[in-house]
């Protein structure tokens, strides 16, 4: 099997989804995966504006209408099942929150804005996704990414404000969850991956597809050794070691395995959280290595379901462009 961005994107919500679930995986490699995925994204979301939809005002709207279907209808029925999740798990004696402290009802309206459009302005203290905080984040990008993909300079701006706010809050680990989970300081690793793309052919010379996935699953490894290195430095170095898996990958043909882990990589990050609380009503211990295989094949069930009967019908909508 060639190892594409679909097969990427699966392994990165893997991660975030065994992080989650197993109490004994090693610390780092999630947080690193949310950033790979931003770093990807910067890339795409750059290729396609620059090769596929263009600069006027048919083409950007034809980019957001696009964008909207692939995001908003999986993720609504996520709130869906989080809500009913939320209504009748306590009844049973189960608390959502055991698993995930952000998945509660939304305590505010500003909470009820958040969960209804993802635009990370106000609220998040409840939520009926709980790992929707980072596609919160990414949605805001999409905004910024016209201006990105059509200026090197603005990508250069992007990153170096970025960056800059970074440093301000200091790189210890008791500022890695602002680092970690604001908007503007996550915005560096979309304008890395803006850099890559249109930076692409001068870098193509270092382009090494198996040796930069080893390098990055390698450096997930530096926990064992150093405990604060994901929360300090770890998770630069790692954008910079997603940056080389999304350049030595850009070339790779794609093959029918590759979009299939790639369709199952989004509903895999929406769900697992969801079916996991259901788990707790059996007797399976929480979060051990068990009740992470059994969540993770319910959730690559209920992801193919929601493929077949959602995800194919809605994309047959998408705007076409040659």
């Amino acid at each position: 099997m060639k190892l594409g961005f679909g097969t990427w994107r699966f392994v990165l919500a893997l991660l975030v989804a065994i992080s989650h679930l197993w109490s004994g995986m090693i610390h780092g490699p999630a947080a690193y995966a949310v950033w790979g995925f931003f770093v990807l994204s910067g890339y795409l979301m750059t290729y396609v504006l620059s090769n596929k939809y263009g600069v006027d005002q048919a083409g950007l709207k034809d980019f957001a209408f696009n964008r909207f279907l692939r995001i908003f209808p999986l993720y609504w029925i996520a709130c869906i099942l989080g809500a009913i999740s939320l209504f009748f798990l306590p009844k049973l004696g189960i608390t959502p929150s055991s698993l995930n402290p952000q998945f509660l009802p939304p305590q505010s309206d500003g909470d009820w804005f958040n969960n209804l459009t993802l635009l990370p302005i106000v609220g998040g203290q409840g939520l009926f996704v709980p790992v929707s905080g980072a596609l919160a984040v990414e949605v805001a990008a999409y905004i910024l990414m016209p201006i990105m993909a059509f200026s090197r300079q603005a990508s250069w701006l992007g990153l170096i404000l970025s960056l800059t706010l970074n440093l301000r809050y200091g790189l210890q680990i008791e500022s890695f969850g602002v680092r970690y989970s604001s908007f503007l300081t996550c915005f560096a690793a979309f304008a890395v991956g803006t850099l890559v793309c249109h930076y692409k052919n001068p870098l193509e010379k270092i382009s090494a597809p198996v040796i930069s996935v080893l390098v990055w699953a390698a450096h997930c490894l530096i926990w064992i050794r150093y405990d604060q290195w994901p929360w300090t430095y770890g998770l630069y170095v790692s954008v910079l070691l997603s940056a080389w898996v999304v350049l030595s990958l850009s070339k790779l043909e794609t093959s029918p395995l590759d979009n299939i882990l790639g369709d199952l990589s989004y509903p895999l990050y929406l769900f697992h959280t969801t079916v996991a609380v259901w788990v707790l009503t059996l007797p399976i211990a929480s979060r051990s290595f068990g009740f992470f295989l059994l969540s993770f094949f319910l959730t690559l069930v209920l992801s193919w379901v929601l493929i077949i009967a959602v995800d194919r019908p809605v994309h047959k909508l998408k705007k076409k462009k040659a």
